[in-house]
Parts: C-alpha cells; structure tokens; sequence
C-alpha cells in the first residue's frame, strides 16, 4: 500500500506541470500536432493538408522553407509506404512461420523484415513531422516580426506596435 501511494504522489508531482492546451499565438504560424492529416494554425485559420500547406508555404517564395516542405512530403509518402509493406510482410511472416506446412524459415525471415520496414516507415513519417516543425519555425522567425504602424484619423493619430 505504501508503494502505491508513493508511487501515485510522484505521478502527482510530475503531471502538475503538464499542460493540457498548446498556446496559438496569432501573429505566429503553430504547427498543431494532429493525428490525421498535421494542422497548422496561422491568421485566425486553420489549414490541414498538403494542398493547404502548398499555399502557404509557396507563398513566400523561399527555397529553404519550401526545401523542408518538401522533404516532409517525401518523408511522409515513404514512411506510409514503408509501413503498409512491412505490415503486409509481417502478417506473411507470421502466417508462414505458424502454419504447419509452410517453410517456418522463410517466414521468420519475412516477419524480421517486415517489422524492420514497419519500423523504418514509422521513423520516416517522424522525420517528416520535424521537417515540417522546422518549416513553420523558419516561417516564423523570417516572416513573423515587430510591426510599427502610424495611423492618421480626422481628429487624431496612433502608433501601432504588434509583437
């Protein structure tokens, strides 16, 4: 009893300083961690997918922001493919070294393949989302600075600073 209750105190201590909510800053793009397809928040607006992406991102006409871009993309694209082939290499794998007359070798080399490729097609859509991370992070460090505006009415005038 008394290892659970310490060990439901650490757990306690831990999660007080875990946040529940990722804050959007509106004059920032925010990459919004999705499960499918990635989101991300920029100007009141949220875009989804890569035709989305595509507008903003070609948009600003820099090389190296649409470099990362596209790198996601093929990341992405391989890392899909890679997966659903090793998960049909591993349910061959597993089914051919189960079955009484199958060769009980082959499928135990097919399944070591099949989770290898399963394994690297989830490590491709990883680096896909950290390519895309870094997109919006060059985005924003380029494209989202201090603004000064001097604005004139008929009976006054106003500067304007957003951060």
């Amino acid at each position: 009893m008394k290892h659970i209750l310490s060990i439901l105190i650490v757990v306690f201590i831990i999660s007080i300083g875990a946040k529940a909510q990722q804050r959007l800053d509106p004059q920032q793009m925010s990459f919004v961690p999705t499960q499918k397809p990635n989101s991300i928040y920029y100007n009141d607006t949220l875009y989804k997918g890569s035709k989305e992406f595509q507008y903003l991102f070609y948009r600003t006409l820099n090389k190296d922001i649409i470099a990362l871009y596209n790198k996601h993309q093929s990341n992405k694209i391989w890392g899909n493919v890679l997966t659903t082939l090793g998960t049909l290499a591993t349910t061959t794998g597993v089914i051919m070294a189960t079955s009484k007359n199958g060769d009980k070798t082959a499928g135990w080399i097919i399944l070591g393949g099949g989770l290898a490729c399963t394994a690297t097609g989830g490590y491709l859509i990883l680096q896909g989302q950290v390519n895309l991370i870094k997109a919006v992070s060059l985005f924003n460090y380029k494209y989202a600075k201090t603004q000064v505006g001097i604005g004139v009415g008929n009976k006054q005038a106003g500067l304007i600073v957003n951060f």
